[in-house]
């Protein structure tokens, strides 16, 4: 028995000597490599990673036990191992896997590129990042006030070391001049506290690529290759600096943001590419909730994207559609049709939004037509005994009508789960105009985690704060368990157009010379497509009945705004993108949002009524950085009081051909009460229902007086004559029906 004890003994002896060593276990590989590895890939890398550690554990335990089996048991318990992990569920596996990716994203990437080199980056690109209102609970705003006053303090301490020394050379020197000089006291005055007023500010990494998007911030594959789809060569610069705080990856990252809740609030040029900037983060948000939730998750509206006319809003669609392809989640554009008849309200006709003047004769019409097609093109909608129920995780509308829907429809329109919403061209709902319909709307939603987003090209003060009072009121922000802050993001000039549209102000004298120099245009250096912005519809209605014949080719002008259908206005707008109308006359309907990257000319036939309707207006051409587009805006007599600020807007940008020095100094400062007046009503001369004085200065036509009394005399001559012939012909009727009543023939 001992012989045999012995043998065994000096097996397992020989059996350590003599095996040999094992491999090496390779080096990690790089952080970015396992982002561009796919997600199975990754599971096998970590399954991999866990039999490995498992082996090194087994290996270096000691062998206490004579009769224990050679180190060929390793591999069924690798074996093992890697069973129990087969058995865990999906979603945990999903959870390690999301959760391995934002570590690798944030180990690596832009986020953690140097501060100094980000703050070059950010000054080369004209970002500004400021934090305007610290909200939340009160709780939490005084355990972050507490926190800001102890970095504040550690700040001092560093700072008072390194200045002591020079404190102290130089109280020793007031001293031995006090003694030199024989008084007593040499210590130096005590340094007052400082009282600056200046807003914080934070220095995140902007993406300098669209290949970051993927390797950095770890998007869904989909969304990715969407984005590609579209050809866009780099991000710009409101791309850069908003995509790092809105996506989910590494925005708790940002120095002054660990641990909080961000709402933006973003001012960039118009034609910049904002709308690409907030739908990104928005369905990449709507992906990741979507694998969180697994089984569990239920269809519903999740993103609301508020905007003040109907046009853009079916712009947005369009842009979010071209982004969703594959993702499995839907968008859909707010429509009355939506809305069960039996429902809808008597006064929705009369929208103040400009977005609701259809009749209802022509909505049942075409309510059919409209639903099996949002049917077709994206399911969703879907049909049910009560109405029609939204099913898309994304709803673009105006306000009124959104709200409209809200109260009138709860059940169709679920909103319990809004966890984001975003308001383009917020300056305007931010206005007295929708302010109340806006304000009612962030009231119904009721999420926890909703968070907000402001864009806009032009944002007023005023504009700032009701945004800070509109989040600071909401009763998610209330009851929160983090502190939330309000980030401004100003990519470029504030409240300037961009530097590539070439702009040019015209004196005209009176409306007759207005005329004259646009028919000048025409013969001498017209650029098509070209839009006309006039101050109201019976004034847009008037230049086209005045101009339509003026091109060689007929059919080539047309006119919209708000008083026209949705078929009809939506006719124009496809006629004007294909190329088929030349010409738009148009109000402030299309000055904010629609993208037309076609359009070579803007003409600001009436000055517009305020500065930054003017920079909206300019906006329409020299979309995504495409250069030679041209704004020509033409004043008369009674606008000059109001050209200082369309003058100093055109010196800001840089694109100002022929501007004269003293017409920044010269020309009249418009008061507040000029400004508020011109803003509502217009300038006064062309209001509607200005009085007769009035409207014979505001007058589109080149004819004098009396060859217009000459001219209507003969139409209303005309006239007459044919109600003379038509009556004529209906007596010469009646007379042979009588006649022929009379009439019994031969006896």
């Amino acid at each position: 028995m001992s012989d045999i004890l012995r043998l065994l003994a000096r097996s397992t002896s020989v059996s350590k000597a003599t095996a040999p060593s094992k491999p090496k276990q390779p080096a990690a590989p790089a952080p970015v490599a396992e982002v561009k590895l796919s997600t199975a890939a990754r599971r096998r890398e970590q399954k991999r990673r866990a039999a490995a550690n498992a082996a090194n554990a087994t290996s270096q335990s000691p062998i206490t036990l004579v009769t224990a089996p050679p180190p060929v048991a390793d591999e069924p318990q690798a074996a093992r191992n890697g069973k129990e992990e087969k058995k865990k569920s999906k979603k945990r596996k999903r959870d390690e896997v999301e959760k391995t990716d934002t570590e690798v994203s944030a180990s690596n990437g832009s986020a953690t590129l140097d501060p100094v080199d980000a703050r070059s980056l950010l000054k080369q690109h004209k970002l500004k990042y400021t934090i305007l209102a610290t909200l939340g609970s009160r709780q939490e705003l005084l355990k972050a006030a507490q926190i800001e006053e102890e970095d504040k303090e550690q700040e001092d301490k560093v700072v008072s070391k390194k200045a002591k020394t020079k404190k102290d050379k130089k109280k020793k020197e007031s001293k031995e001049k006090a003694k030199e000089k024989g008084d007593g006291d040499g210590e130096a005055a005590t340094p007052k506290p400082s009282t600056s007023t200046k807003l914080d500010q934070i220095f995140p990494t902007p993406i300098q690529t669209f290949e970051e998007l993927r390797t950095s911030y770890n998007i869904s594959k989909r969304l990715y290759d969407n984005v590609m789809v579209q050809r866009f060569t780099a991000p710009t610069e409101v791309q850069m600096g908003s995509l790092p705080l809105l996506l989910d990856g590494t925005r708790h990252l940002v120095p002054g943001l660990e641990e909080c809740d961000v709402d933006l609030m973003t001012i960039a040029p118009t034609g910049s590419g904002k709308t690409l900037a907030y739908a990104i983060p928005a369905i990449d948000h709507l992906i990741r909730t979507k694998h969180e939730e697994g089984e569990g998750y239920e269809k519903g509206i999740r993103v609301i994207v508020l905007s003040p006319t109907r046009e853009l809003a079916d712009q947005i669609v369009n842009e979010f559609r071209k982004l969703l392809l594959g993702t499995g989640i839907k968008v859909v554009g707010m429509k009355k049709t939506l809305i069960p008849k039996e429902r809808r309200r008597g006064g929705d006709s009369k929208n103040e939004d400009h977005d609701d003047d259809d009749s209802e004769e022509e909505d049942s019409e075409s309510s059919g037509e409209e639903d099996s097609e949002e049917e077709a093109t994206n399911g969703a909608v879907s049909r049910s005994k009560k109405g029609i129920a939204v099913k898309s995780e994304i709803m673009v509308a105006t306000p009124l009508l959104l709200l409209h829907a809200i109260q009138l429809c709860p059940d169709l329109f679920p909103i319990s789960k809004v966890s984001r919403i975003i308001f383009d061209e917020a300056d305007v709902l931010l206005d007295d105009l929708f302010l109340s319909q806006t304000t009612s709307i962030v009231s119904h939603l009721t999420s926890p985690s909703l968070s907000f987003s402001f864009w806009s090209a032009t944002m007023p003060s005023s504009s700032e704060t009701l945004a800070t009072k509109l989040i600071s009121s909401h009763p998610s922000v209330l009851s929160g368990h983090k502190t939330r802050k309000l980030v401004r993001l100003i990519a470029g000039i504030k409240d300037s157009s961009l530097p590539t549209i070439r702009q040019t102000i015209t004196y005209t004298a009176s409306e007759r010379g207005k005329l004259t120099a646009l028919r000048q245009l025409f013969t001498s250096s017209l650029k098509t497509p070209c839009l006309i912005f006039l101050q109201t519809i019976p004034r847009a209605q008037a230049l086209h009945a005045e101009i339509m014949y003026d091109l060689p080719a007929p059919n080539r002008i047309a006119v919209l705004h708000s008083n026209l259908s949705e078929t009809a206005r939506s006719k124009v707008m496809d006629s004007f993108r294909a190329g088929e109308i030349w010409v738009l006359i148009t109000t402030d309907l299309l000055s904010r949002g629609v993208d037309f990257r076609g359009v070579n000319l803007v003409i600001n036939y009436d000055i517009p009524t305020s500065v930054a309707s003017y920079i909206h207006r300019v906006g329409r051409t020299g979309r995504a950085g495409r250069e030679g587009g041209m704004a020509i805006t033409y004043y008369t007599e009674e606008d000059v009081k109001y050209v200082r600020g369309i003058v100093g807007v055109m010196e800001k940008s840089g694109g100002a051909e022929g501007l004269q020095k003293w017409m920044l100094t010269s020309l009249p400062k418009t008061t507040k009460e000029e400004k508020k007046e011109l803003k509502k009503k217009g300038v006064k001369e062309r209001r509607a229902g200005a009085g007769a004085a009035d409207n014979k200065k505001s007058r589109i036509s080149t004819k004098s007086g009396y060859d217009r009394k000459i001219e209507m005399r003969r139409k209303a001559a005309v006239d007459v004559s044919k109600s003379r012939m038509v009556r004529r012909d209906q007596n010469d009727d009646e007379d042979d029906g009588e006649s022929g009543s009379e009439w019994e023939g031969f006896a």
